[in-house]
């Protein structure tokens, strides 16, 4: 009944779509992660703010690829401010990093609480 009303080519479409749709949903069940941990292997839960924790950046010790996740620094910039932080020593305050030529007080407030200078960082750093 169904060739009847489907020519071949529409048929073979239809099989090709539906073997799609089951491979695309195995591939992208199979690669989950599970939403709790295995019971027995003693996997902590993440405390609220770790992830927010670990994408903080400490102006004073940060490398290129750290910096370069603030928002509003590419490469370029990222690199003006090894080279000032290499030229005039560390950075006492956040603010200090605007003596960096295309960093501005907006620049800074963009970047929230995400930067920090050691010594003002979270638990005292």
């Amino acid at each position: 009944m169904i060739g009847k009303i489907l020519d071949r080519r529409e048929l073979a479409f239809l099989a090709l779509s539906a073997a799609a749709a089951v491979l695309f949903a195995v591939l992208a069940l199979n690669g989950t992660a599970p939403l709790r941990p295995p019971e027995g292997t003693g996997a902590a839960v993440p405390a609220a703010g770790t992830l927010l924790d670990a994408a903080r950046v400490d102006l004073n010790t940060a490398g290129l690829d750290a910096l370069c996740t603030l928002p509003g620094i590419g490469e370029k910039r990222a690199r003006a401010i090894l080279a000032d932080r290499a030229a005039n020593g560390p950075y006492a305050r956040v603010e200090d990093v605007t003596r960096v030529s295309g960093i501005t007080q907006h620049t800074i407030e963009d970047w929230g609480s995400i930067a920090y200078v050691s010594g003002s960082g979270p638990e005292g750093e």
